[in-house]
């Protein structure tokens, strides 16, 4: 049987001969067409779709051979049967070299016909399928191929890409890959800052060093920070006509086809790539979609492990400069050269455009420059820099700061009100992002603020921070300490020496007290009438104690303790002072808590500690005010047990907020008459006696000493 689809042409200058064949084969259920003229036929094998054309030889015009050859033109496997009354073996050569299928002889027999006419209809569909199955192979084949050299490409890409352990080498090998297996001419990738939740830009290709410089996209907004939130991969086809981007992203990639995929590690998107301007102006298909998505799978892997690989070896920098620190800060001489190293260490791990050494003013509550480093003039962009010049000329103060309102161990809170600080003062220019402010402190007290920043777009991360304040506070206490240590080495050298001139001054003081001693019994009247004579003996005496405390705080040997009752120490010290509190009216008042009050001290060294602190609280309580004295066990904020502790708490002048570190400094004083040995001497007894001391005091308001006395002692 036939089929309904089944087209035949049939081809014959006689009309009889046309419809007598199509009859017949119409019979059999085949689509006929008859054409008496040749040309007409000729048209129509090329215009239509045709499955066997049945052509008498001999036509005007054309003949059934050039038919063939038509037909052959347009389809050399459609089958044509030529038909002839005058059959000669050179006709028939001539048609089967020219390709007819068969070759019948008028009149024609129309079984014969009929059994050619299927055999050709069946092969012409065997050869339509075994075409179709070829064109088939064929599109299999080529996209087969396609994918092979897909995988290729990623395999290539992933071999590369896994060989480089470098953050910002392998973000660019990222990109150059992905526009490639994309023939994509402008692309970037860009990773997220969990911190502020923004993308930017870290390797590009194609785009202007000024885009990649300023594109901070917060998450959210344009296609790559949708594709950040979501964490879905994003084809745009055309985003012209895109309502949700084509206002945003034309500027920067000006191409309408563009392709988005997240860097994901275990579903959490550390950022993104773009693609755009395909070669040739084309669309991105499905299989660039495809492709840049595997691809990004592989790219997220590497860049994840760079992450690792960069904070490790941070982290060994960070051990590395934190032990130069504690080597070479100890042997900096000056305080500029301390600045320069600690900038200097820190430049390794991040950028330091600029850094400002503040001193802070507690009296003033001003933070006023006391150093700058950097280049003369720091880039100023729109994203901040910083006047060197202006600061180291002027040296304008930043004003009053409350730091009542500031935690100084936030350094985010600080560097915020700094940072404000800068932008009100005419004299400063906008910090910019990067910036940070760390505090540099004594004993808890805020002596210092040190400013690093750079005019680079990014913030600092949490980690520069945190390393810059532990390098910074680090650094300052061994500066100090060596510092310290310094002073002491010249200190135990001036108590030498003080103990040598001392022993030498008794000599003289001795011989010179004799002598007044014996003028005073030689002239007893004179002596007695004499201002001059009694100020002799005054200042003699005032020498002889002035070189007895010279030598007691040159040579502080080990004591000799015995239990002893401090409430009895507290009273015998109060006694001597007591001529002296009520000449100028001061109430006195003693309440002890139920303890055991007996420790084993020295009990002339701790008289004298407790002896100094009242007569110094009567000094400032020179129009009288309350003296008071309290007992008790408390644990203070810096140790771990419990101690004896005597508070002795005054009304007085109180001291100066930024004196209180220096009190007990050696040779510190605010008296006019003072040596500045009292407080010193103070700690030096109770840091030999394994206790310690504190100070706190508000100006106008008094001051309060705490003593704390080991209980095992």
């Amino acid at each position: 049987m036939s089929r309904p689809n089944d087209k035949i042409f049939i081809v014959d200058d006689e009309e009889r001969m046309c419809n007598s064949l199509a009859s017949l084969l119409r019979a059999e259920g085949y689509d006929v067409e008859t054409f008496q003229q040749s040309e007409e036929a000729a048209e129509a094998i090329r215009d239509r779709k045709v499955d066997l054309v049945l052509s008498d030889i001999k036509m005007p015009v054309l003949s059934g051979l050039d038919l063939l050859k038509i037909a052959a033109q347009i389809d050399d496997e459609i089958p044509v049967i030529l038909m002839t009354g005058y059959a000669s073996l050179h006709s028939a050569v001539e048609a089967v070299s020219l390709g007819a299928y068969d070759y019948l002889l008028k009149p024609i027999e129309f079984a014969d016909l009929a059994l050619v006419a299927k055999r050709a209809l069946e092969k012409r569909r065997s050869d339509l399928s075994r075409r179709q199955l070829m064109e088939e192979l064929k599109l299999s084949n080529m996209i087969l191929n396609r994918r092979i050299n897909e995988l290729n490409a990623l395999y290539e890409a992933g071999k590369s890409i896994g060989s480089t352990v470098h953050l910002r080498d392998l973000l660019k090998q990222i990109v150059t890959l992905a526009s490639s297996v994309t023939e994509a001419q402008t692309g970037s990738i860009m990773l997220l800052d969990d911190t502020s939740s923004s993308l930017t830009i870290e390797a590009a290709i194609g785009l202007e060093p000024e885009v990649v410089e300023k594109t901070v996209l917060p998450v959210g907004e344009s296609i790559a920070g949708f594709v950040a939130e979501t964490g879905e991969p994003l084809i745009v086809s055309d985003v012209e006509n895109d309502e949700r981007f084509r206002r945003i992203n034309r500027e920067k990639y000006g191409s309408a086809s563009l392709l988005c995929v997240p860097l994901l590690i275990k579903n959490k998107v550390i950022g993104v790539i773009n693609m755009a301007n395909k070669e040739g102006g084309a669309v991105f298909s499905d299989g660039d979609f495809r492709l840049l998505t595997t691809f990004a799978s592989q790219a997220a892997v590497a860049v994840d492990d760079a992450y690792q690989f960069e904070r490790n070896r941070r982290r060994l920098l960070e051990f590395e400069i934190l032990h130069e620190v504690s080597r070479e800060v100890p042997n900096t001489e000056s305080v500029n050269e301390f600045r320069r190293e600690l900038v200097g260490k820190l430049q390794r791990v991040f950028h330091v455009g600029y850094s400002i050494w503040f001193r802070w003013d507690a009296e003033s509550d001003h933070l006023i420059p006391s150093g700058v480093s950097g280049e003369t003039t720091i880039p100023v962009t729109s994203s901040g820099g910083i006047d060197l010049r202006k600061i180291s000329q002027d040296h304008i103060s930043l004003g009053p700061i409350n730091l009542d309102k500031i935690n100084l161990d936030e350094i985010e809170q600080l560097s915020m009100v700094v940072a404000e600080k800068l932008r009100e003062n005419d004299h400063y220019v906008n910090p910019g992002p990067a910036f940070m402010a760390v505090p540099v402190k004594q004993r808890g007290e805020l002596t210092n603020v040190f400013c690093l920043g750079s005019s680079g777009r990014k913030p600092y991360t949490a980690d520069d921070i945190s390393l810059a304040q532990l390098v910074i506070s680090q650094s300052a206490v061994l500066f100090e300490k060596e510092r310290s240590l310094l002073n002491t080495t010249r200190l135990l050298t001036m108590g030498n020496m003080i103990s040598e001139i001392s022993h030498d001054l008794r000599k003289p003081l001795t011989s010179i007290k004799g002598g007044l001693q014996v003028l005073r019994k030689r002239w007893p009247d004179q002596a007695e009438s004499s201002e001059m004579f009694q100020m002799a003996e005054s200042e003699i005496q005032r020498l002889n104690e002035l070189v007895r405390e010279l030598v007691d705080f040159s040579n502080p040997n080990r004591y000799q303790t015995e239990k002893v009752d401090l409430r009895k120490l507290v009273e015998r010290a109060a006694e001597l002072i007591r001529p002296d509190m009520k000449k100028t009216g001061i109430e006195f008042d003693v309440n002890y808590d139920d303890a055991d009050w007996e420790v084993a001290v020295n009990k002339n060294q701790i008289m004298e500690t407790i002896l100094n602190l009242l007569i110094n609280a009567v000094d400032a309580m020179p129009d009288g005010g309350k003296l008071e004295v309290r007992g008790f066990i408390e644990r203070p904020d810096h140790k771990k047990e419990d101690y004896l502790t005597l508070r002795i708490s005054d009304t007085g002048v109180g001291i100066k907020k930024e004196d209180i570190a220096k009190v007990f400094d050696r040779y510190y004083t605010t008296k006019k008459t003072g040596i500045g040995l009292g407080l010193a001497v103070v700690e030096r007894i109770m840091s030999a006696h394994g206790g310690t001391l504190t100070v706190t005091s508000t100006e106008g308001k008094g001051a309060i000493f705490s003593l704390y006395f080991p209980i095992s002692t």
